[in-house]
């Protein structure tokens, strides 16, 4: 089905235990990204902490890719 705003609701409490419970000090907020894709479209939705400045994607990587970029990718792989 479409995407709701209660999927988005659901990853955002998700981030938010994570962040509570499981989230070490020394690690960064934790983003929640939502990628659907059917025979039409694709739909990129990310989540972030409150009061968000920056976004890390990982101690590893130094940008997280655009929403436009996920759907590139998403739709490159679907063509495969």
């Amino acid at each position: 089905g479409d995407l709701t705003h209660q999927d988005l609701g659901q990853i955002q409490m998700y981030v938010n235990y994570y962040d509570r419970n499981v989230k070490l000090a020394d690690e960064n907020k934790t983003i929640g990204i939502i990628i659907c894709n059917d025979k039409k479209d694709t739909l990129v939705e990310m989540t972030l902490p409150k009061d968000n400045e920056q976004i890390f994607a990982s101690k590893y990587l130094t940008i997280l890719p655009s929403k436009e970029e996920l759907k590139k990718i998403v739709d490159e792989e679907v063509d495969i």
